[in-house]
């Protein structure tokens, strides 16, 4: 069931809100406002669909007003009600972007046209930005900026597993590797991409909010619930994508319910005996590895299988070390748009503070970084000096014993670095008796990254 159109009525006449609302309230949601301070408020509040607008308000113009309502985002249609036709009020209203306007008293058959027409109008509009969110999404998505052979291999995958409108996919890497922009990347590129992309982070709210966020409630479901009740995001997403971030940390009973939505199509909202259908798509993402929280019972499998039927690791910035420059002249050149800076380039020397730092809040740290510079700084090239909030960290923490003893055995002839790495996860694997996930937690790597190097050193069947 569609949710009621939004109508907001604001006049100083007590009578003719109450008259007029009496009339809507059958087929509309009505709140009303005695003056333009009261009504500005509502507006804000409830963000209507249509305002019924007073020329003659006692506090400010109704023409005044009318500019403000048009400044709100989302901005509602706006119809003026004068009690007398002025042609230059009227005039005015249109020119300020009014969409009609009516005289007292008003006649019903021609009232009630104009507010079906009106509506008509906020729909349109409502969906002309929603497809104008939606471009400037795929604007973003597609900016996706990297040359490493893994962060490539992950882009291609991602946009392999779009071109099904059902298989579940399961982003794990670590924070800030940009996750949900490939989220967004696969809905875009999916047979899914006219409809919403939904995004919830799991790990922000109590399991009692996520429950209610997922599947909505009914008025009165449970203390504190709106009056109104409110629409749960399944059900906001239908046709489309939703993504859940941090979906490790879905409660148990959380985590029932939304097997059985994937399976069966349909829910109960919180408080409700009414069933509702979906259709939907689930990609999710984790920065811990999900196969072992199933492993170790706190992730329920057979969720884990709908959820990851494709699986993309996306590799931390500090294995991407060729994409860092790449990316912070990306940064610069949004951000100088941004701020009205005018930042050329980055000086070598800086280049090389970049390359050596290791990123550990990944790519949202370098754009944070890059953020950082080009609002404090007013130059044109980005130097060491800018940057000097990254050297501390750069000294890294003291080595363990262990490391400390591996280190003692180096051979004095040269050793590349991935055969260092190959030889290293070889032993581990061979020590923990050929199992992966005793390898991953003796190397304190997640699984799924034990397996991604396994793979790409050819070990797996070794």
């Amino acid at each position: 069931m569609r949710a009621k159109q939004k109508i907001l009525i604001i006049d100083d006449e007590a009578g003719f809100r109450g008259a007029i609302k009496r009339f809507l309230e059958k087929d509309y949601s009505v709140e009303e406002a005695e003056s333009a301070a009261r009504g500005f408020e509502k507006a804000v509040e409830t963000e209507p669909d249509l305002v019924l607008l007073d020329i003659g308000l006692p506090d400010q113009s109704g023409l005044d007003l009318l500019d403000r309502l048009k400044s709100l985002r989302p901005s509602p249609t706006v119809v003026m009600v004068t009690a007398y036709e002025q042609v230059r009020d009227v005039v005015q209203a249109m020119r300020k972007g009014a969409f009609d306007y009516l005289v007292k008293p008003v006649d019903l058959e021609e009232f009630e046209l104009t507010v079906k027409h009106a509506l008509e109008n906020a729909s349109l509009r409502n969906e002309v930005d929603r497809l104008r969110r939606e471009v400037e999404r795929l604007h973003r998505v597609h900016k996706l900026v990297g040359s490493h052979p893994a962060f490539l291999e992950a882009q291609e995958l991602a946009i392999k597993s779009a071109q099904s409108a059902d298989a579940g996919v399961l982003l794990q890497g670590e924070s800030g590797v940009g996750k949900e922009l490939f989220a967004r990347l696969i809905h875009s590129s999916s047979p899914r991409s006219a409809y919403p992309f939904v995004a919830l982070n799991c790990a922000v709210f109590s399991p009692e909010i996520i429950e209610s966020e997922l599947f909505g409630y009914e008025r009165g479901a449970f203390t504190g619930a709106r009056t109104e009740g409110k629409q749960g995001l399944l059900e906001a997403a239908d046709g489309g994508t939703l993504f859940l971030d941090e979906v490790i940390d879905l409660p148990a009973e959380v985590q029932a319910k939304l097997l059985r939505v994937l399976e069966e199509k349909e829910f109960y909202p919180l408080g409700s005996t009414k069933k509702k259908r979906v259709d939907i798509r689930v990609v999710s993402a984790c920065n811990r590895d999900l196969w072992e929280a199933c492993e170790a019972g706190e992730f329920r499998r057979d969720l884990y299988f709908r959820l990851a039927t494709i699986r993309i690791f996306l590799p931390p910035l500090r294995e991407r070390r060729e994409d860092i420059i790449p990316l912070a002249r990306f940064f610069l050149e949004q951000l100088n748009d941004k701020y009205m800076k005018r930042f050329r380039d980055i000086s070598p020397e800086a280049q090389g503070l970049l390359r050596s730092y290791s990123w550990p809040g990944n790519v949202r740290e370098l754009r944070n970084t890059m953020e950082r510079v080009v609002l404090l700084e007013d130059e044109e090239l980005v130097l060491p000096r800018h940057l000097h909030f990254l050297t501390p960290e750069m000294a890294g923490v003291p080595p363990s014993d262990s490391a400390l003893a591996f280190l003692s055995e180096l051979p004095e002839e040269e050793l590349p670095l991935e055969e260092a790495e190959r030889m290293i996860i070889q032993k581990a694997y061979e020590k923990c008796g050929r199992n992966k996930s005793k390898t991953a937690r003796y190397l304190r790597i997640p699984r799924h990254v034990l397996v991604y190097r396994m793979k790409k050193y050819g070990l797996e069947d070794t």
